[in-house]
This record gives structure tokens, sequence and C-alpha cells, in this order.
């Protein structure tokens, strides 16, 4: 009996003694790999966040291309309008006139015989805007001559022209053609004839006789021109100028 309790007492201590030895070990353990495994999740998923700003330059180039286009389209618009809708003679526009005159002129009628008169007339815009149209100013010098057969003989009468006048034009585009140009005028000059007679020639005081004479010239006048490109075309007039109708190429510059 003394040897059985001595044996209990021995025996029981044992028990309580190796109970917290384990759980401080399991205890350890456990809070060893939490820590350790929250520790290597947390720095990997941040970086994962930080690589999505990444793709917003892109949006920044998307509106690149906006600005370009629209001022092409702006730009386009107005010349379409205006190539619809502009005046071929403006201020500031020269245009040159080379003609050839047909019919007779300066007030000379009956059995007369004429050559084509030749003209040149220039023009510049200098008011715009008046009314719808555009006031130009410019000049011409022209050249024409007449001639009369005696009959049954060789005598002839000559009669040759030169004019140099200062023209005044308004141009509005009547059809609103963006090729066409229509104008009328008036003119305000010198005209300067020579005559010479040949039948006064069997005299000698009178052979070779000739005259000269220069007269204050106006005139009034209706115009068109239509150009084949941009700079050159074609012109007519009608009027009582150097003669009723002038046909020929014109200029613009």
């Amino acid at each position: 009996m003394g040897q059985t309790k001595a044996l209990a007492r021995t025996v029981k201590p044992a028990s309580p003694r190796a109970t917290p030895a384990v759980r401080p070990a399991t205890i350890t353990t456990t809070t060893t790999k939490a820590t350790t495994t929250k520790s290597a999740v947390k720095p990997t998923a941040k970086p994962v966040s930080t690589a999505k700003p990444t793709p917003k330059p892109v949006p920044a180039t998307a509106p690149a291309p906006t600005p370009v286009s629209e001022p092409t389209v702006a730009a386009t618009k107005p010349l379409g309008t205006e190539n619809a809708t502009e005046e071929l003679f403006r201020k500031g526009t020269t245009m040159v006139n080379l003609g050839v005159g047909l019919g007779l002129g300066y007030g000379y009628y009956g059995t007369l015989k004429s050559t084509p008169a030749l003209s040149l007339s220039v023009e510049r815009g200098f008011v715009e805007g008046v009314g719808p149209g555009t006031i130009g100013i410019g000049g011409l010098v022209g050249y024409k001559a007449y001639h009369y057969d005696y009959p049954g003989s060789q005598y002839k009468s000559t009669w040759t022209n030169i004019i140099v006048a200062a023209r005044g034009t308004y141009h509005y585009n009547i059809l609103a053609n963006p090729k066409l140009d229509t104008y009328a005028g008036i003119s305000l000059g010198v005209r300067i004839q020579k005559w010479n007679d040949t039948y006064y020639d069997d005299k000698p005081e009178l052979r070779g006789y000739a005259t000269s004479t220069s007269y204050v010239t106006t005139g009034i006048f209706v115009g068109t021109r239509y150009f084949f490109t941009k700079n050159i075309g074609a012109f007519t007039e009608l009027g009582y100028d150097m003669n009723y109708l002038k046909l020929g190429v014109t200029a613009k510059f």
C-alpha cells in the first residue's frame, strides 16, 4: 500500500507538466504561419493595382486627331461657297481686253468702207460693295480707218481715227455664273481724225492735201467676259464707243 501511493504521487504531477508544453508549441506555430501568409499576400496584391493607371495615357492620344479634322472641314466649306458666288471683278482686280471692232462708228455712214477697229482697254477694280457690284476705272486706246472710192475713178478719200479715252465701268454678275463677268460703262476721251483726199492731186497746189482734227468723244456700252481658264477668256461689247460691236480676248490679273 505504501508503495502504491508513492507511485501515484509520482505519476500525477507528470501529466499537468506535459500538457502546457504541447499547447504553446501549437499556438506559436499557428501564429507564425498566419503572420507569414498575410505579409506575403499584401505586397503581391498592391503592385497589381498600381498597374491599372498604365492604360490612362491612351485616351490622351484620342483627342489629337479631332482638332486636325475639324479645321479641314471648316476650311473646305467656305471655299465651295466662295466659288459659287465670287465676283470675278473685285477691288484690286485688273482686266485687259484686246479687241476687233466690226461695223461703222463715229458718225460715219453711207457707202463708206472701213477696216476693222483695233482696241486695247485696261480697267482695275477700285470701289467694291457699291450695291451688289464693283466700280472699275480704266482706259482705252483704239484705231479705225475708213475710205470712200469715187465712182469711175481712181480717186478716194481716207479717214483715220485714233481714240484715247478714260472709261468707268460697273461690274455685277447678273447670272451668278462663276466664269462670267457682266458690266456696263461710259467713256470720255479725245478722237484724233486725219483726212486725206486724192481728188485734189491733179492740182499741184492741193496735192497731198490732208487735214487733222481733234474731237471730244463719248461712249456708252455694255459687255460680258467669259473665262475658259482662271485668267484667260473672251469678251464682247455692244454700244457706241469706237463702234457698235467689239469682240476679242481678255485676261485677268
